[in-house]
């Protein structure tokens, strides 16, 4: 199969998937040091991509982004005769297509070399040959099955997988978000991506904390939804939100800030901190979060190098925080997502009570 993290986490993945021993290691990276596609590492896996696939989700994989099986391996020739090649696994795939099921075919193509077509000629030529065998409707936004090909200089890898499978529904993780006119800053895409990754659903009324909030890009989402936010930052909000009557700026530092006597119903921190300190913070405010309410919290890794040791303790390290997170939350999931740089976001539910 292919495995998709940041360019920067490769020794953090390898040593994720070494102490997970569910696939035959080192592999062979097939792409590396690009921030768009990220890094892809080609592994052989001890169990159908599925079955794989949960248990990665139940080891709690935080940097495995995109997984695809590799069914069908072609040589290419870097000319067009190499669209021909690949539309020629159509009829084995169409056999193991769903035609109740709609589909998509997300493609990359890596490594040093031109080929001489685009990925979006590469998908409308297949789709096209797919559509006809199997009658099976494209949908190229939310598919419930996916043909995956990831076309190096001289080789296609090609597999078919049912969406929920491969960690994304986008092609190698690549979250990919339309900048809206009045969006306050990046890192509302951090928070987009966060809500679709843990299908969270955020409510549309009560109160929500936004810790270390400026410039204001995810109190203005937590507004536009109907929370009145309570922004807490010493630091300016952008100008467009003054006035936005769902959020009250409280310019000071969180640890000057007094709730009182409020609840709330989303609790979030994007401080630019010491992972430990910004737990401590988050945990200070675990009974302030409503029963079924949401937390999100994004943890600042420390800058490490490549080493094997390195990385793993950096893992160590994580490990102790979600530890430390726990005591006042439930974790929903943790990831290093597409929007994350160093840093790895924890979705949070209020802990339950025996």
């Amino acid at each position: 199969m292919l495995v998709t993290c940041d360019a920067e986490s490769d020794g953090l993945l390898l040593e994720e998937l070494r102490r997970s021993g569910l696939v035959e290691l080192p592999g062979a990276w097939l792409d590396t040091g690009d921030a768009v596609q990220g890094s892809i590492l080609r592994v052989e896996a001890r169990s159908p991509f599925e079955e794989l696939s949960d248990s990665l989700q139940r080891f709690g994989s935080v940097f495995a982004r995109h997984i695809a099986p590799v069914d069908y391996e072609i040589a290419l020739a870097g000319t067009e005769s190499d669209l021909g090649a690949i539309v020629s696994v159509a009829g084995d795939l169409a056999a193991r297509i769903d035609p109740t099921k709609s589909f998509s075919v997300q493609s990359r193509i890596v490594g040093v070399g031109k080929l001489p077509y685009r990925k979006v000629v590469l998908n409308e030529t297949l789709s096209k040959a797919l559509e006809e065998a199997t009658g099976a409707e494209m949908d190229c936004r939310e598919p419930e099955q996916v043909v995956s090909i990831l076309c190096t200089p001289s080789t296609a890898a090609i597999g078919l997988s049912l969406t929920q499978y491969n960690r994304s529904a986008w092609p190698g993780g690549k979250h990919r978000f339309k900048r809206e006119d009045d969006q306050v800053s990046r890192a509302e895409f951090k928070l987009l991506e966060a809500i679709c990754v843990f299908e969270l659903e955020l409510p549309t009324k009560g109160r929500a904390l936004d810790i270390g909030a400026s410039p204001g890009g995810w109190s203005r989402m937590l507004a536009e939804r109907g929370l009145h936010v309570d922004a807490v930052d010493p630091a300016d909000l952008d100008r467009r939100l003054r006035g936005n009557r769902l959020i009250s700026h409280m310019r000071k530092r969180i640890q000057e800030y007094s709730a009182g006597s409020k609840e709330f119903a989303v609790i979030v921190n994007d401080m630019k901190m010491d992972a430990r300190d910004s737990i401590d913070i988050m945990l200070g405010f675990a009974h302030r979060l409503t029963p079924g309410g949401t937390g999100v919290i994004t943890l600042k890794m420390p800058k490490s190098g490549t080493s094997a040791s390195e990385s793993r303790t950096t893992l160590d390290m994580l490990a102790d925080d979600f530890g430390r997170l726990s005591q006042g939350y439930e974790i929903i999931g943790a990831r290093q997502l597409y929007h994350n740089r160093s840093e790895v976001t924890v979705a949070l539910r209020p802990k339950r009570t025996s």
